[in-house]
């Protein structure tokens, strides 16, 4: 797994946003990886954090915990947490069997 962040801007909001893109697995061996990441997000002074996971390749059942997890850090932290994932992949259907979109922001982009 590799993780990526820093500063963007969209196009329709007024202030920026901050993405953490995670490329690979996220697996529960990452898993610590990413909350430590989303930990020094929550300390930023950006308002809307992306977590952006188009590019993961294999998610198990601790990677989509981290991801619930990033979002009660992040909700405490008063940050909304944005889940970005790709329609057809092994994160969807985690979020489907968790039914995760029921309680954090998701964005999906199309598979291709």
């Amino acid at each position: 797994m590799s993780i990526v962040s820093g500063p963007f801007t969209i196009m329709d909001y007024e202030k920026d946003c901050f993405r953490i893109k995670v490329s690979g697995q996220l697996t529960g061996a990452e898993a610590a990886l990413l909350r430590m990441e989303v930990a020094e997000s929550a300390c930023n002074g950006y308002d809307v954090i992306y977590l952006d996971a188009k590019e993961v390749t294999e998610m198990d059942l601790s990677g989509i915990n981290e991801v619930i997890n990033s979002h009660y850090t992040l909700d405490k932290a008063s940050k909304k947490l944005i889940f970005l994932y790709k329609k057809d992949s092994p994160v969807e259907s985690w979020v489907a069997t968790t039914a995760l979109d029921k309680f954090v922001a998701t964005a999906i982009v199309p598979a291709s």
